[in-house]
């Protein structure tokens, strides 16, 4: 797998650094690097974590900074560094990966945060990073197959031959795209209805006995509330819609059932 290619930019201005051995580290005023990466949110620098790594239980002073100074890092304002060329030893690299923890452990530098996505006409999906990197590295899905940026929507019939997130949610490596709810937010919907009354659907009462793809798309279309057209218990009877279940044999009829679906009979 190639290794991500993030160009780093450095925005935070930095005190003077002063090599003088007889300081201490606390007396330096060395700041903290921030960097701006436009693929993969912001990265902090912290001098005073990487102090208290190499050098435990010893008080530091100016020489010990040319650990980095002036040996990888040689001068400021430099061109970025990316990490194809972190991978190769350089810059981080020159100890990520040997005496430090991995390059691919993208989520101890970079800020991952959680991606909303717009979709419709199902409502928002959610995808939580914290969920994810717990049990997978991060190069298992960048940038093979989301860039670390902006991504081209994806609709569910190509996450099913294999393309986004049906790369993994197969059923064995993750839970089945089949569990719509899982990620998609099914609440309630409201059933206008003139008589007797309306009718308000519970997603939470069918998803332990049924599966999304049960109704949807073949006898509900996503959608179905702002498109649908009007049915009338008629219908019902001859299976269309809701009575393409409570026929009294899946589950109970539409037919002298009436207060358990509508309210206030």
């Amino acid at each position: 797998m190639k290794p991500l290619r993030y160009p780093y930019r450095f925005v935070g201005a930095l005190a003077a650094f002063v090599l003088l051995s007889a300081i201490p580290a606390n007396a330096l005023g060395v700041l903290d690097y921030v960097y701006s990466v436009r693929e993969g949110g912001t990265v902090v620098f912290s001098h005073d974590k990487h102090f208290k790594a190499l050098f435990p239980n010893k008080t530091i002073n100016g020489d010990d900074c040319i650990t980095c100074h002036s040996t990888i890092y040689k001068s400021h304002g430099k061109r970025p560094v990316t990490m194809s060329e972190m991978y190769s030893g350089r810059s981080c690299g020159a100890c990520h990966g040997k005496r430090a923890f991995s390059l691919s452990k993208c989520g101890r530098c970079h800020t991952v945060k959680d991606v909303s996505f717009r979709v419709q006409p199902t409502g928002d999906v959610i995808f939580p990073h914290a969920a994810h990197i717990s049990k997978i590295q991060c190069d298992v899905c960048h940038p093979r197959l989301f860039k670390p940026s902006r991504n081209r929507s994806v609709g569910m019939a190509q996450m099913e031959k294999g393309k986004s997130c049906g790369a993994c949610h197969k059923g064995k490596i993750a839970f089945a795209l089949e569990d719509c709810s899982r990620c998609h937010l099914a609440g309630n919907v409201l059933m206008k209805a003139r008589k007797p009354w309306e009718v308000n659907f519970r997603h939470a009462a069918h998803l332990p006995a049924y599966k999304c793809v049960d109704c949807h798309p073949r006898v509900f279309k996503l959608g179905y509330e702002k498109s649908r057209p009007r049915m009338t218990m008629q219908d019902m009877d001859k299976g269309k819609s809701c009575g393409a279940c409570h026929d009294d044999q899946v589950a109970f009829s539409t037919r002298f059932n009436c207060q358990r679906c509508h309210d206030n009979m």
